[in-house]
């Protein structure tokens, strides 16, 4: 059964910084209609930089939305004309002070499809130098250093709740299994 909807008309609601909000009218494969509210989000970069010894990084930050403190890899926003491997290199040495000398793309993620479109590309570093983060002005984190296996055994334990960062441990943990 196909249950593609179609935009009948495109209502913005608000445009901030980084995300709008919509509130569309949409025609449904039945020919029914109704309205969908979703963010849209241009997208962002993730990485999992893994050492030679093992350890991951993490960033740790405190999350508005949840009112908590919690652990990620370094992400961030795809700025216009930016590639996303780009923006992973970019974020990496910003958050974590890693400069990643290439990058293996494992994939995309959908982080809530519900209400909104924002596409994650999430990738691997294994091959970098270690220097000097540079955080962006009001960005206030704590960079972990964690050995694998422990943060695999945090995703198990449900203390890593952060959608890329817990997709990106499972998806390196699958290919190590793998090879």
């Amino acid at each position: 059964m196909d249950c593609t909807e179609t935009t009948k008309k495109e209502n913005l609601i608000y445009k901030g910084r980084i995300l709008s909000l919509y509130n569309d009218e949409v025609t449904l494969a039945d020919g029914s209609e109704s309205m969908r509210e979703y963010v849209h989000h241009t997208g962002g970069s993730s990485v999992l930089a893994i050492d030679k010894d093992g350890y991951i990084y993490l960033v740790e930050q405190f999350r508005y939305p949840y009112r908590e403190m919690i652990l990620e890899i370094p992400a961030g926003k795809v700025d216009k004309g930016e590639s996303a491997y780009d923006c992973a290199v970019r974020e990496l040495k910003e958050e974590v002070g890693l400069n990643a000398n290439a990058l293996v793309d494992l994939g995309v993620l959908y982080p809530t499809p519900a209400y909104t479109d924002e596409p994650l590309h999430i990738f691997l570093a294994t091959d970098f130098e270690v220097g000097e983060n540079k955080l962006d002005e009001h960005e206030l984190l704590n960079v972990k250093k964690i050995k694998f296996t422990d943060a695999l055994q945090m995703v198990e334990r449900n203390e890593i709740r952060d959608a890329k960062t817990v997709t990106a441990i499972l998806r390196y943990a699958v290919t190590k299994i793998k090879s």
